[in-house]
């Protein structure tokens, strides 16, 4: 009878007709190809073995000490494995692993198979899936490559072994008296289920389904959020997933409250090749209210807010062909007290790093724009929703519509030139109306000189023609702070309620910069001069304009160059002026840094364009700057200041500071702001805001987070939390104070409780 010699490799190719066989030695099973045996790779199967033999032609093959065997892009590994081509049928022992297309590995003492690795019985079972979820049985049926059928089996995402390789038992398991899995249906499906909890069983179901781990979206159920408050009562949240294509998806969370009933929310997706949209929103029938007791002495009345209460929020995008695009953004809701009270927020695609709900403003926007090489036009509507007691709906603007066009040369003298357009239309239902027209022309280059020395020269021609309508009924600020509009009109005790304004305004300006880098006491050392000379005419900000878009600026270093520094069209930076600024940094090999930069500006003339609060203006300006701090990731300061240039007295302050020291990480944050302009919505405010995590066991952490109004001496909100972290599910219970209170709003203290179960439940 033939038998391989014992002390080569062997790799054997056979046609799975079971009519040809071919043994050859190889040096590396790698060279054992499909063409070298003149077969098809769909049709083959690739072994290779310590030993291979067979007794006779018609005999099983036979094949011994670290067997492989290849199908297509399934790979299985046995200690021993016998093949009969009569039957196709595979029967492995010993340490066997079956490795398919997808990396999924399954694991068994022994199994039987067809040829093709695709059906077939194992004993002692378990296979390791995407995402570390794990399945593990008594015995296991795989059925056309579909449908794994297991016996008495245990399902998890947690590890089962410890960093010494040492048995552990998984954070959670399912145990089950039956489990298919149905990769067709992308389903795991459990029969008689017990959930365990570090190995207490806590739950039991007859029927349970799940996702497979395999899919990356499937309708289902994600994490619920439960919670108490005492606002709402007992409250729970629980999000049902609608996979409803390749394309589109939904998210149905309802949210019940014990004082106000349902919640309904909802959320729509769909992404196509030329298009996103996503909308959100929501719906309350609130219960007919009793007339709330008086309030205490020095405290807001509550009232009661009944009736249905809403939210829409949305975002999308559709592109018409290779340059035009249509854009939006929604957010409109019911009542300015809606968002806070079911702590309502933007999620998932829509989500924003500042939650607009909980600041004094809402916007909705459709922007329509073109662009091209050189050139973009954008048209623009805006509506606004006020969220404070004070604001008024029949004097909130709307701008409808708001264009912008600018197109960019190529070089001219050496620079580059820019020319721009602006309209903007702002209405109200009660209040001015404003229309502007703005056109400009800018030019500008950099001149660098042999030794270092920067030039930036620049010059700008600017139009501006404004019309006001039913200035009668307007209560709008203009441009000059200390007069209203309306005053400044004589015509309007004739019944003239229309005025037209223009305005030329023509820069002209030259910067100059000269950073220097020298070596510093072991480290680098880099100081930057920086000098701007800016020249306009004064005396550009009419009386008669009214400020629609210009009412607020955030004077720093980092605007203190900016030649125009008003934030709009309405108002100018007249007049002829001098930004002088220092900015240096410094490194070391040991990981510290230290950056700061302080400027100022200095003046011929005052301006009308800013409001006195805003430390601009005036022949000389405060001083702003920054300090920064940091050594190597663990500890770090920030800071950002503006000080009074008379008083030395510190206008606004912001400072953050974080520190990262083994198990704890903290964060604090400081914000002073002595600016008040009731245009801009700036009152004073001084706010202290401290955070920390402290790391108390390998997966447990309590952290926390405290917001102080310093000038009140008065809590706004606390938070506190205890979570728990591990490879496969997450665990946190929030308490919270919000201590927010308005006419309709009380203040509110609530638990918050969040899981997460991979593979399972997220």
């Amino acid at each position: 009878m033939p038998r391989s010699r014992p002390l080569a490799r062997y790799a054997f190719t056979a046609a799975l007709t079971g009519v040809a066989a071919s043994f050859a030695p190889v040096a590396n099973a790698q060279d054992a190809s499909a063409e070298a045996f003149g077969v098809e790779e769909p049709d083959e199967i690739l072994f290779e073995a310590d030993n291979v033999y067979r007794e006779h032609t018609d005999a099983p093959i036979v094949a011994e000490g670290d067997v492989r065997a290849f199908f297509g892009e399934r790979y299985l590994r046995a200690d021993s494995l016998t093949y009969d081509p009569a039957t196709d049928v595979v029967v492995a022992e010993g340490n066997v692993s079956i490795t398919d297309e997808d990396l999924e590995t399954i694991f068994a003492g022994r199994v039987v198979i067809s040829g093709d690795l695709r059906d077939g019985i194992a004993e002692n079972f378990s296979a390791l899936l995407v995402d570390n979820a794990r399945l593990a049985a008594e015995s296991a049926v795989h059925e056309q490559g579909a449908r794994t059928r297991m016996n008495r089996a245990v399902f998890t995402a947690c590890n089962v072994c410890d960093a010494d390789g040492e048995t552990k038992v998984p954070t959670w398991r399912i145990k089950s008296l039956r489990v298919t899995r149905d990769v067709e249906r992308r389903v795991v499906r459990f029969h008689h289920a017990f959930f365990e909890l570090k190995g207490v069983p806590i739950l039991y179901t007859p029927f349970l389904q799940g996702p497979d781990p395999s899919v990356e979206r499937q309708s289902g159920f994600l994490t619920p959020r439960v919670g108490a408050s005492s606002r709402l009562g007992f409250n729970f949240e629980l999000p049902y997933y609608f996979a409803l294509s390749n394309s589109e998806d939904a998210t149905f969370y309802p949210k019940y409250t014990a004082e106000d009933g349902i919640l309904w929310q909802g959320e729509y997706r769909r992404r196509f090749k030329n298009g996103y949209h996503v909308f959100q929103g929501g719906i309350i029938d609130g219960p007919n209210q009793p007339e709330p007791d008086p309030p205490d002495p020095g405290q807001l009345p509550v009232q009661s807010t009944p009736g249905v209460r809403w939210h829409l929020f949305g975002r999308g995008y559709q592109d018409f062909g290779d340059h035009w695009r249509a854009s939006y953004d929604l957010e409109r809701i019911s009542d300015r007290e809606y968002l806070r009270q079911y702590d309502v927020l933007r999620r998932g695609d829509i989500s924003q790093q500042l939650n607009r709900g909980a600041t004094n403003q809402l916007r909705s926007n459709f922007r329509l724009a073109r662009g091209g090489a050189h050139s973009r036009l954008t048209i623009d509507t805006y509506l606004f929703q006020g969220l404070r007691e004070q604001d008024d709906s029949s004097t909130t603007p709307y701008v409808l519509p708001l264009i912008d066009y600018t197109h960019r040369f190529s070089k001219l003298a050496g620079g580059d030139a820019t020319i721009n357009a602006n309209i903007a239309s702002i209405y109200r239902t009660a209040g001015t109306d404003s229309q502007r027209f703005t056109a400009a022309a800018n030019w500008d280059r950099d001149i660098i000189t042999p030794s270092g020395h920067r030039f930036h020269v620049f010059a700008e021609v600017r139009g501006d023609a404004f019309l006001f309508q039913d200035l009668d009924e307007g209560t709008e600020i203009c441009s000059n702070p200390n007069a209203q509009c309306a005053v400044n009109f004589p015509g309007l005790n004739s019944g003239d309620d229309t005025e037209i304004v223009s305005r030329f305004a023509p820069t002209v300006g030259a910067e100059w910069s000269y950073p220097l880098a020298r070596e510093f006491a072991g480290g680098r050392l880099i100081l930057e001069p920086r000098v701007q000379l800016v020249a306009s005419p004064s005396g550009l900000n009419d009386p008669k304009i009214v400020n629609e878009d210009s009412q607020s600026i955030e004077f720093d270093y980092a605007g203190l160059f900016d030649y125009n520094k008003a934030t709009g069209y309405d108002a100018f930076e007249d007049g002829q002026r001098a930004n002088i600024g220092l900015s240096a940094s410094a490194s070391w090999p040991n990981g510290i840094e230290i950056e700061g930069s302080v400027g100022r500006q200095f003046r011929l003339q005052s301006t009308d364009a800013f409001d006195t609060s805003a430390g601009l203006g005036e022949t000389s300006s405060d001083f702003v700057g920054g300090v920064n701090f940091r050594y190597k990731n663990w500890f770090g300061i920030e800071n950002r200041f503006r000080v009074d240039g008379e008083t030395g007295s510190f206008a606004r302050a912001e400072s953050l500071g974080y520190f990262r020291a083994g198990p704890l990480r903290g964060n604090v944050t400081y914000i002073r702001l002595n600016e008040e302009n009731v245009n801009a919505n700036l009152v004073r405010r001084e706010e202290l805001t401290a955070s920390g995590r402290l790391r108390i066991a390998r997966h447990w952490s309590v952290g926390g987070e405290w917001r102080i109004d310093l000038d009140s001496d008065q809590t706004i909100r606390q938070d506190f939390t205890i979570g728990y972290a591990d490879e496969c599910s997450t665990f946190a219970l929030t308490y919270r104070r919000d201590r927010t209170r308005t006419t309709n709003l009380e203040p509110d203290e609530a638990f918050l409780l969040t899981f997460t179960l991979k593979s399972l439940v997220q």
